[in-house]
């Protein structure tokens, strides 16, 4: 008998359906299964408690009720700090979006001199802890940018744009400095080979294919300006409020599941904006690759 034949083979145990069993795979299915469980129960336990009757969270519940988020839509300032976080995010994401993408593309396609300095100085804001920032840059606008302008540069919506625009760039730059550096540049040359100018070949050949990076750093930048609490403590007013803010004030004063409630609308409105985003994302993958293959030559 044969060295190869002498040897037992591995005993496959099967399930019921056919399909080997295989403890590993079972394993690491436990476990990713276990972690995203892990993950989701704080905001399920957030959205159970906006519907408890009862200020104290009990299980199981005494009933169901909504009014918590009637108190919500009835507070003025939660609901203003709703509006203004909607607006300082989206205006600060655009203005992070319009100065990353063509900071990342100098950054990465030129032969600039001390582009890694820049880029490192570009990141920094991300290596700093988000007090610490916050408190710095109000410091460094309260002592050397105030005394030289006439305009309050802490209290308005205008500043606080411009503080979180701090924070907001570096995710721009670096989600797209790292598309820049994965994506093929074939394309690129072959468009300039052909007579494109550098500005059609980054709108129409670059920028396609750099979209996956540049809405993940919007994307980015719109969830750490939306939840950021250190700049717009220090830069937000009596009239300029963000949620973060209004829901510390509103916890400081009361302990109801009326924070729960706004937490949920806030979970329940993110979930559909990246569930959204990740269909549009995928119908736009089809469609490049239906593209593609409608190009490619028949065999």
């Amino acid at each position: 008998m044969s060295q190869h034949a002498s040897r037992v083979a591995p005993s496959t145990a099967w399930l019921p359906g056919g399909a080997p069993w295989e403890p590993r795979r079972w394993v690491f299915r436990l476990v990713v299964g276990l972690v995203y469980g892990f993950l989701l129960v704080a905001p399920l336990i957030v959205i159970y408690h906006s519907f408890s009757p009862t200020v104290v969270l009990r299980f199981p519940p005494d009933g169901f009720t909504l009014r918590w988020y009637e108190s919500f839509f009835a507070q003025p300032r939660l609901v203003a700090g709703v509006w203004n976080s909607l607006v300082v995010a989206t205006v600060s994401t655009a203005v992070a979006v319009g100065l990353g993408v063509p900071a990342a593309y100098g950054l990465v396609r030129s032969d600039l001199p001390g582009r890694g300095v820049l880029m490192a100085f570009l990141l920094s804001p991300l290596n700093l802890p988000g007090l610490i920032l916050a408190l710095g840059i109000l410091m460094f606008v309260a002592r050397l940018v105030q005394p030289l302008v006439d305009v309050t540069l802490v209290g308005g919506r205008a500043p606080l744009m411009a503080a979180h625009l701090i924070v907001t760039l570096p995710w721009v730059v670096r989600t797209v400095a790292a598309s820049l550096e994965t994506v093929d540049t074939a394309p690129e040359d072959a468009a300039r080979g052909l007579g494109a100018t550098p500005l059609q070949t980054f709108w129409l050949v670059t920028l396609p294919a750099i979209r996956p990076g540049v809405v993940a750093g919007a994307i980015f930048a719109f969830i750490v300006s939306f939840g950021n609490f250190a700049l717009s403590l220090f830069f937000s007013s009596g009239e300029v409020v963000t949620l973060p803010v209004a829901i510390f004030e509103y916890v400081d004063q009361f302990q109801d599941p009326t924070v729960a409630a706004v937490s949920s609308v806030v979970i329940v409105a993110t979930t559909l904006v990246v569930l959204v985003a990740d269909r549009l994302g995928a119908r736009t993958r089809r469609a490049a690759a239906g593209v593609a293959g409608r190009r490619e030559p028949p065999a």
